[in-house]
């Protein structure tokens, strides 16, 4: 009997590794990936935290890293926000960031991940703590070009905004999200998030703020349907005008939505641990990534916040192979989907996509 796969603290996913069959878990490693569904600050590694938190003489729930391990083992949701506060109160400065965007890309490289599309949410950063929005996306910028010469990772930024500035009364964070993401696209922003809690920060409260980054070129990639129905989805497409949407599983409770997301290929940004983490979805069982692949749904495979859910995006392939039956052919298309759904340009995207398809045809 395989072992289950059991949401308390994100642990289980490493059984999936002897679960797959060694052919395909030696192509799932060596095969060229893209992620567009990972969140800067989720990303930091326990031994990173510790370090910037020494730092800047910040005192951890937690000693040595084994007890941080320990601590960012996923509980619950509640857990995870408190995770999350403690993440954050550990970036003071723009030298922070270029360190966690440099260890992204080290951590993508030894995956085999080419290229990211990287979310961080500016606002929580100034509001806060006052870090300037120059110092962050300054860093960031650093670290990306880090990556790029150090291990040949490509990267691209997604700024967010926290969907909480609706029920918080705080609106004036997504107006200003919005003009930094303008602001930041000669450092490589290229389209503007929505994350948080969906429930009662509806997409039509955004309106107007992505109408704005729009107009300005840069494209629509908001969380939704992830824990709330398709409702939130259409208002996401008819009034965000989302380009992808990060999570969407909850289309699969409407067979009209279905046939519009086929029809249209329109993206989603698939993060299977994490929804079940999280409790999107009951069971891994109960996930609905292999009935969307096989109705024709564009899905694209992430990790989201890696280390605070025990992942990789690795670890994500192999859980499809060995769960969900995926065959090679079938994860070297979840892959090309990434590159495909990139946001880059036309010329650039062209060469990566020949790349990756070079490299698939070799291996498989």
């Amino acid at each position: 009997m395989p072992r289950m796969w059991q949401a308390s603290g994100g642990e289980g996913l490493i059984a999936y590794q002897s679960e797959t069959d060694s052919d395909t878990a030696t192509f799932i490693r060596a095969m060229p990936k893209a992620e567009l569904h990972v969140h800067l600050e989720g990303a930091i590694k326990p031994s990173t935290l510790l370090q910037l938190a020494h730092r800047h003489n910040i005192d951890l729930p937690v000693r040595d890293e084994e007890g941080l391990r320990r601590f960012y083992r996923f509980r619950d949701f509640d857990h995870f926000i408190e995770v999350w506060k403690v993440i954050n109160q550990c970036l003071r400065g723009g030298e922070d960031f270029e360190l966690i965007t440099q260890e992204l890309g080290a951590e993508a490289a030894r995956q085999n991940t080419l290229y990211l599309e990287v979310t961080f949410t500016p606002y929580t950063h100034v509001h806060r703590k006052g870090v300037p929005w120059d110092e962050i996306i300054g860093g960031i910028s650093a670290g990306v070009g880090h990556a790029r010469s150090e291990w040949d990772v490509e990267m691209r930024l997604i700024p967010d905004i926290a969907r909480e500035c609706y029920s918080d009364g705080l609106m004036e964070g997504a107006e200003k999200t919005a003009e930094w993401a303008v602001a930041g696209k000669d450092m490589g922003v290229v389209a503007l998030g929505l994350g948080g809690r969906e429930r009662g920060n509806p997409p039509t409260a955004f309106a107007e703020v992505f109408d704005y980054v729009r107009q300005r070129g840069l494209r629509s990639v908001p969380h939704q349907g992830e824990t709330t129905g398709s409702e939130g989805m259409w208002e996401a497409i008819n009034v965000l005008k989302a380009e992808r949407i990060g999570h969407g599983i909850r289309c699969i409770d409407d067979p009209e939505l279905v046939s519009f997301l086929v029809e249209r290929q329109l993206p989603l940004e698939v993060c299977p641990t994490s929804n079940v983490c999280t409790g999107a979805v009951p069971s891994l069982e109960a996930h609905p990534i292999r009935r969307l692949y096989d109705q024709g749904v564009y899905v694209t495979l992430n990790s989201d916040d890696p280390p605070m859910f025990n992942t990789t995006l690795t670890d994500e392939y192999m859980l499809l192979a060995a769960r969900f039956g995926f065959s090679r052919d079938e994860l070297a298309v979840l892959s090309l989907n990434a590159m495909r759904a990139a946001f880059l340009p036309d010329d650039q995207k062209t060469q990566m996509e020949q790349q990756f398809q070079d490299e698939i045809s070799r291996l498989l």
